[in-house]
């Protein structure tokens, strides 16, 4: 699933929103798009991302925000590059050069902000809501660490990690939709009573219905982006026996998609691995 919001070529380099990544369908596996991007354009071409906490409405009314821009061009064009998107003191943009750290983790960010719906619909409150953050803040890194080289902790401190995950998991359209959707399930809960008829004969199917459905009414055409994603990180860390590495991830999937109480959320919280790979 590739997005781009927009594009800015300096000399023989490119800068890119990236708003997701893209999994290779023969081996499951993550590809950067930057990546992608370098390989068709050849000839030595680099690749950049900016990405941060940086909703759309807010940078318009010039309200403070930060971004982060991840590149590899090398002196000076590494810094030339940051100060054409900077523009203190309302858009900040640090750098580092940590691509592939900065662009999965925008991609990652949304698959935890399903659960933040999940949370807000339960009504859990802040303290559930800063435990999840603070679980998928970890298993972002700890995927970007197993899956790319070079991979810097610093990265998931910038805005392009923390930042944006703090805000995708407060106002993004994710958590819009995951709370609707952990709301219609809820309710139908109550109604039936009765959780074998809950999600009839295909729960993966019947769950994909109801996300089409909210998608459809709630977002005037956007897409969601994290369903997407969770389905293909799922699908990854299932083929190489890593789910049990990954029990926030695995839980979002196990309710998005296969009929899973709303509840086990918490369950997917404090199930954390007591070996981590990183020092977050």
């Amino acid at each position: 699933m590739i997005s781009f919001v927009s594009s800015m070529i300096i000399d023989w380099c490119t800068i890119f929103l990236v708003l997701n990544t893209d999994f290779c369908p023969e081996t499951k596996l993550p590809l950067l798009i930057s990546r992608a991007i370098e390989e068709a354009m050849g000839n030595d071409f680099q690749c950049g991302v900016l990405m941060g906490a940086n909703v759309a409405s807010e940078v318009a009314l010039g309200q403070m925000c930060e971004s982060t821009l991840a590149s590899n061009f090398g002196p000076p064009a590494d810094e030339l590059t940051r100060l054409v998107f900077d523009s203190p003191p309302s858009f900040r943009v640090q750098h580092v050069r940590d691509v592939a750290g900065a662009e999965i983790s925008g991609a990652l960010k949304n698959v935890i902000a399903l659960g933040a719906g999940f949370v807000d619909a339960l009504q859990l409150g802040g303290n559930t809501k800063a435990a999840l953050l603070r679980v998928g803040l970890r298993e972002i890194a700890k995927f970007s660490h197993m899956f790319f080289d070079g991979v810097k902790d610093e990265t998931f401190m910038q805005s392009c990690g923390m930042a944006d995950l703090i805000t995708t998991c407060y106002g993004g359209r994710n958590r819009k939709c995951a709370e609707a959707f952990a709301l219609q399930r809820l309710n139908v809960d109550e109604e039936k009573k009765d959780e074998d008829t809950i999600l009839h004969l295909d729960p993966q199917e019947e769950c994909q219905k109801m996300w089409d459905k909210i998608e459809n009414d709630l977002l005037n055409g956007q897409k969601l982006q994290g369903t997407p994603a969770a389905k293909e990180v799922h699908a990854l860390l299932e083929s190489r026996n890593l789910l049990q590495t990954f029990p926030l991830i695995d839980t979002i999937f196990q309710i998005a998609f296969k009929g899973q109480p709303i509840d086990r959320i918490v369950e997917g919280i404090i199930d954390v691995p007591r070996e981590v790979n990183s020092n977050l």
